[in-house]
């Protein structure tokens, strides 16, 4: 079996990148997004676009991908999947101890081919999974094809570093049992000489990225003082900040690293926009050079002790349609409080049924389960009919407040540039 990444039309490709939009994102004329719609892009496409598809589907890269992996495996095809929040198919309970971090590194002995899908969703992925997790924040994905051996490489690299936690593993007997990709679905022991590593690869179509990866005994800012210095540069990174936070300069009083406050997809035509506390990706850009960074850590102290990384490569239409969205000063009328209200009214609708044709379905057995679902929540959501209705009247009148963030798209890399004296 030859694995590879497939693109929106289920065609092989090089890699690909996607960015899931949060629940409720909006501006003040257009209807707010449900939360599994994403922006796309691989090299073929030349320019970030909206895909036509929703994460819930069937129809986009990232299921065509996973399906194609899960629904029928050969006997030499394995899998490798890992997240600090697993599903609850996996059965057991997080463990902190593990490194944070996110993804699907999936091989096959016989095609000696392979990808990586590093994320940064919680309690995804799941291959026996009926619905999509949780559409409340946004979320960023980026997959590659590789060949068994760059594969192996980087699992070396995870157990050493990264600590992932590793669950539902596949390991085909083929495999051989002192194969870095074997010794991951083991029992962890870290022997990493250094508290950083790394990797510098390919993908199989000669691609290169850098794989920047840092283990516990890190005790510093991942972003600030490792991936900012080994690119060289200044960065404006986008993670999930619910802490205290590192300074803005690195420990070599070198390199600055800038926390976005707010996206917004106007300049590339896609009318959403949302605070960062709305968004659980974690990328990053170089502030002057084409350097675009897909990780799965955090910038905040609380994270310096734990494994994470990033994959950081070189691509100047996706860097430049990131460095057009990204605002480290939230524009007027978009303060924190704001953004904290509009999480507020995110959680109380979260539970509100999705239409049937958005709901995920691989088989009849799951079709059953989703129905069970549906019928306990029926007199519930009549009970909240009148409640839904205040809130959204209360949405409303909070998105019209948010129009005057359009003044500001003209400025926006100029105001950046401003408050990075």
């Amino acid at each position: 079996m030859t694995l590879s990444a497939l693109d929106e039309s289920g065609k092989p490709v090089d890699w690909w990148f996607a960015y899931k939009i949060p629940k409720l994102a909006k501006d003040a004329s257009t209807a707010s997004a449900i939360g599994y719609e994403y922006l796309y892009y691989d090299s073929k496409v030349g320019s970030v676009q909206r895909s036509p598809n929703l994460l819930t589907d069937n129809g986009g890269a990232l299921d065509l991908t996973l399906n194609t992996l899960f629904d029928n495996p050969d006997p030499t095809t394995g899998w490798i999947l890992y997240n600090d929040e697993m599903p609850a198919e996996a059965k057991r309970d997080d463990s902190s101890s593990f490194g944070h971090t996110k993804g699907v590194l999936a091989f096959d002995t016989a095609s000696k081919t392979a990808l990586w899908l590093l994320h940064s969703w919680p309690k995804f992925a799941d291959p026996h999974a009926s619905e999509m997790p949780t559409p409340i924040y946004g979320q960023t994905f980026l997959c590659i094809s590789l060949d068994i051996a760059t594969a192996s490489k980087i699992a070396q690299q995870m157990a050493n570093h990264q600590e992932p936690q590793v669950y539902l593993p596949r390991v085909p007997a083929s495999l051989a049992k002192d194969d870095p990709l074997y010794l991951l679905t083991q029992t962890l022991n870290p022997n990493a000489t250094g508290a950083s590593d790394v990797i510098e690869c390919t993908s199989r179509g000669g691609w290169p990225f850098k794989v920047i990866a840092k283990n516990r005994k890190w005790g510093k800012d991942f972003w600030n003082d490792l991936v900012g210095p080994t690119l060289k540069a200044d960065m404006d990174v986008e993670t999930w900040i619910r802490g205290k936070i590192p300074p803005t300069l690195d420990s070599d009083g070198i390199h600055k690293t800038f926390d976005v406050k707010f996206i917004d997809l106007s300049p590339l035509g896609i009318p959403w926009t949302w605070p960062e506390t709305h968004d659980h990706a974690k990328w990053g850009i170089t502030v002057d050079s084409d350097w675009v960074c897909v990780g799965d850590i955090n910038r905040m102290i609380s994270q310096e002790r734990r494994g994470g990384g990033t994959i950081a490569f070189q691509d100047a239409n996706l860097w430049a349609a990131l460095s057009k969205t990204d605002l480290i000063v939230a524009p007027p009328g978009h303060s924190r409080v704001d953004a904290q209200k509009l999480i507020k009214e995110t959680h109380k609708t979260t539970h509100e049924r999705l239409p049937e044709s958005l709901i995920k379905k691989k088989t009849t057995a799951k079709k059953a389960t989703i129905k069970k679902t549906t019928t306990k929540k029926t007199s519930a959501k009549k009970s909240s009919t009148k409640k839904s209705t205040t809130k959204k009247s209360a949405a409303k009148k909070t998105a019209t407040k948010k129009s005057t963030t359009k003044k500001t798209t003209a400025k926006k890399r100029t105001s950046k540039k401003t408050k990075r004296s």
